[in-house]
């Protein structure tokens, strides 16, 4: 359900492009974004940093897409997102635990060179992102750039699988008390 609720806003502007412009779908993807936040955050009651940074630029960027009528401001968004993101999970190398550590160490446990080999592939993946859509937005037209956006959110959800199957190949599951059976039971 939640991958759904962060692929909503994506596939929502990819379909209002199709149909009614990059200037309807940069609302659509607006309101979509806003949503989303609400969403998880009526689930979970609470909203992690990166969704928060990453919803803050996309309105920002939106806005300035729509004020200046160009649709510049909207395609450099990712690049200068992927770079703080890249950013973020790089300097997490330097406190006592990784991005990766504090999403997934209440549920894994592994040796801090786990943690730090996922972390450092969040890092190449970001910034190849960030390298990607650069090129694009810089070589092509805004079709192939808004077809990259659509690809590129199957992509990021593929990495994430892959990754999570790499970590518990690698990691053990911490059992909960509460739903662990009772010592001496099989």
């Amino acid at each position: 359900m939640s991958a759904l609720i962060d692929l909503f806003p994506v596939l929502a502007f990819f379909l209002t492009y199709k149909f009614a412009g990059i200037y309807a779908a940069t609302v659509v993807l607006m309101v979509g974004t806003v949503l989303q936040v609400a969403i998880t955050y009526w689930r979970k009651r609470t909203v992690a940093p990166l969704t928060i940074g990453s919803a803050v630029l996309m309105l920002g960027f939106g806005a300035a897409t729509l004020y200046f009528h160009s649709p510049t401001a909207l395609m450099w968004m990712p690049t200068i997102l992927y770079g703080a993101f890249a950013l973020a999970f790089a300097g997490s190398h330097l406190t006592d635990a990784t991005l990766v550590e504090r999403a997934l160490g209440a549920h894994l446990e592994a040796p801090k060179r786990i943690w730090a080999l996922a972390n450092g592939s969040w890092v190449v993946f970001f910034l190849a992102l960030a390298v990607i859509n650069y090129w694009i937005l810089s070589h092509y037209a805004l079709d192939s750039w808004v077809w990259f956006k659509l690809i590129k959110a199957g992509v990021l959800f593929v990495f994430a699988i892959a990754q999570t199957l790499w970590l518990v190949r690698h990691a053990t599951v911490k059992h909960d008390a509460a739903t662990s059976p009772p010592e001496g039971t099989p």
